[in-house]
């Protein structure tokens, strides 16, 4: 494994890179998360597939603008990421986050995509393509209070790693979240802003500057411009309104297809159990190779 800064053009973007001689697959992270979400989904692509695992603008140890928090510019990052290391074309996996990310880099810049997977960006916020049942009105108003109470927040300082690691533990142990490889992303994650004070990778106003927009993203938008073969993936537990509208959203891409992975549970799954995610990964990976070839 190399460890590396790869300048966009813009800024730097920390890298894990696995090298192999099979096709390039990037992984994209949940938001607040980090590369180390995906170290337990490694072995099962490592010596198969060209990994490259990246922190994403304002996460983990990539730079830390506090601005450029939108999926366009995120996917403007990645696709300056692969110019840099002379990647053509790559697979991309991509969570939550990272999903949104990835399938904004598939319809900005389909050329660089051979295929994508989305664990994530499968409804919108409001509209059609949404679960939405309420008015517009209504939804600007949950919009307002779910912003102003983030900015009502005040950041979290923590005088050591140690008391970041407690902090962490104490509230994902309560949601059964916690193992050694959470322990391990945490752990990656905390940032030391001054000498003695630790906040999490993922700082206020970075998460606000998505937040504001992330209400307003039209993913029914991107998934038609999509020309590659897609995964969307998602867990049994859905409900009919959200079922309904990611089926309605698949519709849309070319080469759409939706998965039920029994008992998935997004987008921590990875951390978590990840054999049945990866192995379906895996056979979508195959079959879309088949065709880029």
């Amino acid at each position: 494994m190399r460890d590396l800064r790869v300048h966009t053009g813009t800024l730097e973007l920390q890298v894990w890179e696995y090298e192999y001689s099979g096709s390039p697959i990037i992984f994209l992270h949940y938001g607040g998360a980090n590369l180390m979400m995906w170290q337990r989904a490694v072995p099962y692509f490592e010596g198969k597939y060209h990994l490259i695992l990246v922190d994403l603008r304002d996460h983990g140890k990539s730079d830390k603008p506090q601005a450029g928090d939108e999926i366009d510019q995120m996917a403007a990052d990645v696709a300056g990421l692969m110019s840099a290391m002379q990647l053509e074309k790559a697979h991309l996996v991509g969570s939550s986050l990272g999903a949104e990310v990835a399938l904004a880099l598939a319809a900005n810049f389909p050329e660089k995509v051979i295929s994508l997977v989305c664990d994530g960006a499968l409804t919108s916020e409001f509209g059609p393509y949404s679960t939405w049942q309420e008015s517009e009105a209504a939804f600007r108003e949950h919009v307002k209070k779910q912003l102003d109470g983030m900015r009502g927040r005040a950041e979290k300082v923590f005088p050591s790693v140690e008391a970041f690691l407690a902090d962490s533990r104490e509230n994902l142990e309560k949601y059964n979240l916690w193992n050694e490889y959470m322990e391990a992303l945490q752990a990656y994650d905390a940032c030391e802003v001054r000498p003695g004070e630790f906040v999490r990778g993922w700082q206020k106003q970075a998460r606000l500057n998505y937040m504001s927009g992330y209400f307003d993203y039209r993913f029914e938008n991107y998934y038609p411009r999509v020309q590659c073969p897609l995964l969307m993936v998602t867990g049994s537990e859905n409900e009919p309104a959200e079922a309904s509208a990611t089926q309605k959203m698949c519709a849309l891409a070319r080469q759409g297809k939706l998965v039920i992975v029994p008992g998935w549970e997004h987008p921590y799954g990875w951390l978590l159990h990840p054999e049945a995610m990866c192995q379906t990964v895996l056979e979508f990976l195959a079959g879309a190779k088949k065709k880029d070839d």
